[in-house]
């Protein structure tokens, strides 16, 4: 089988519902030469190797054979941001610095995990200027949905993938971050005893202090993915969540929602910040309580 990636691929719901799709075409094969084209393919966006490899992975445990035909720029792209380490082509240097890693994490490498977002994301030169306590807690909060995504997922690895775009207009930088297990629709109606659609589903779990998790001493567990939804707010960046059928999007302080025709095994969580951005953000008076840029 074989199966042919789009023109373009981006960070938007025709992107997400190419990789549904792909899933729902594959999902009753079996013990198959399965065979994945970019030769049509002009624009792939890296940060989305986090997907492509988490779908992949589904696939080849029904005992496919899968294989990813690649080449050109976009090789040299998936061989410098060490996606292609895993389908065995060796890695090469990134020297423009454009790429975050594709890596697959357990829920045991929370220091590996912390180090990665450090030396690939926050600490990149161009990556907003974040001062004093925002700093640690906006890197808590990520690293919160790379837990949550285990912990609620009861999955074994997180996918994680991101990129650079210097030369959009406005620059920015996208992270992507992915489990394969329960939905977020799966806990929420477990958790409410309701029968909220995916999208719904994913609306009730972003409102504030709403989680399945038990409540930590006076900090409820939705706290840090409202840390997160504030400053993309004021950065004027984007936040997309995929889960089972459900698709969410914030941006510029608009909620965008709509149905994909089939259901992600998972949640997909893409994060965009804008680089264009030369405001210094910080706590007012270093009170985490008083969430203000």
């Amino acid at each position: 089988m074989i199966i042919q990636v789009p023109h373009s691929i981006k960070s938007d719901f025709e992107g997400f519902s190419f990789f549904v799709d792909m899933l729902q075409k594959t999902n009753s094969l079996h013990n198959r030469d399965i065979v994945i084209t970019f030769s049509q393919n002009t624009w792939f966006e890296a940060n989305l190797c986090s997907v492509l490899g988490s779908v992949v992975n589904i696939i080849q445990a029904n005992n496919n054979n899968v294989q990813i035909s690649v080449t050109g720029q976009l090789r040299d792209l998936f061989m410098r941001n060490q996606f292609a380490a895993h389908f065995g082509l060796e890695k090469i240097d990134d020297p423009n610095y454009t790429t975050i890693k594709y890596r697959k994490y357990k829920l045991t490498d929370e220091k590996l995990i912390k180090e990665y977002l450090d030396a690939e994301l926050l600490g990149h030169t161009d990556f907003p200027r974040l001062f004093g306590l925002l700093r640690k807690e906006i890197t808590r909060s990520i690293f919160e949905i790379f837990s949550n995504a285990i912990l609620h997922g009861h999955c074994e690895y997180v996918y994680s993938c991101g990129q650079y775009y210097p030369r959009k207009s406005p620059p920015r930088i996208d992270l992507t971050i992915v489990d394969i297990g329960q939905t977020i629709k799966a806990n929420v109606n477990n958790y409410l005893g309701k029968s909220y659609s995916g999208t719904d589903a994913i609306l009730w779990a972003v409102k504030e202090n709403n989680t399945t998790k038990p409540v930590k001493g006076n900090i409820p567990g939705g706290l840090g993915f409202k840390l997160i939804q504030d400053f993309i707010h004021v950065n004027k960046g984007k936040i997309q969540i995929v889960s089972s059928n459900g698709y969410w999007q914030y941006v510029r302080g608009e909620i965008f929602t709509a149905n994909f025709d089939h259901e992600f095994p998972g949640t997909i969580i893409n994060i965009e910040f804008n680089l264009d951005d030369s405001i210094v953000y910080y706590f007012k008076n270093e009170d985490i309580s008083d969430i203000k840029f």
